[in-house]
């Protein structure tokens, strides 16, 4: 697993598709997402460190009706990790959790990001699609949670990844909530052998400032 980048890869692919905003009026629209981050006390107690914290900016150009229109999209995306000791590997950054705002666009009347469609199963084969070495199976569960004030559906799926050239066994988390004018989507990924992870994932998805 390229732990740095296990999470942020996916991200990758919804920055991508959060330009497509369909049809457009006037010259053009610039719309930024605010940031969606950890509080310090949450990392604290998981003992997660911040990898970076950065906007991503997106601008397409489309034609609509015989005309051009520019659509400049300002995500961004938060990045952590945890050492972990991992079985035969040793002590490994092997748990990630990645957080990622991008902003709902409004235009003649009409919203638009297509993150609102997207189900937690389409984000986490997203993941398995743009990460090599990553593979998501079955939903275990889904739980409710309150993140960032909006009671959301936690989805949990099992799956394998690559670390250090051996296949581990791996869990998958993934929400989206919409909040303050933006989505915002985390997924966390960590070995299943872990004890106590979930619970911290969970301190990590409560402790989400935007």
């Amino acid at each position: 697993m390229h732990r740095r980048t296990a999470v942020a890869v996916a991200f990758a692919a919804l920055i991508a598709t959060s330009g497509c905003l369909g049809i457009l009026g006037g010259s053009g629209v610039e719309v930024s997402a605010s940031k969606a981050t950890v509080s310090e006390n949450a990392l604290q107690e998981t003992g997660y460190e911040e990898v970076r914290v950065n906007e991503s900016e997106v601008t397409r150009e489309y034609s609509v009706a015989g005309q051009s229109r520019n659509v400049t999209v300002t995500n961004w995306i938060a990045m952590y990790e945890r050492t972990v000791d991992v079985p035969v590997l040793g002590e490994q950054r092997a748990a990630v959790f990645g957080a990622f705002s991008s902003p709902e666009v409004s235009v003649l009347g009409q919203s638009f990001n297509p993150i609102k469609d997207y189900s937690d199963r389409e984000l986490a084969e997203l993941a398995q699609q743009q990460y090599d070495g990553l593979s998501v199976g079955q939903a275990i569960n889904t739980s409710e949670m309150t993140v960032l004030n909006e009671s959301t559906e936690v989805t949990k799926f099992e799956g394998t990844a690559e670390i250090s050239g051996q296949s581990v066994d791996v869990y998958v988390h993934v929400t989206r909530v919409k909040h303050d004018g933006d989505y915002v989507v985390a997924v966390a990924i960590y070995p299943q052998d872990l004890d106590g992870e979930q619970e911290r994932i969970e301190t990590l998805l409560t402790g989400l400032e935007h």
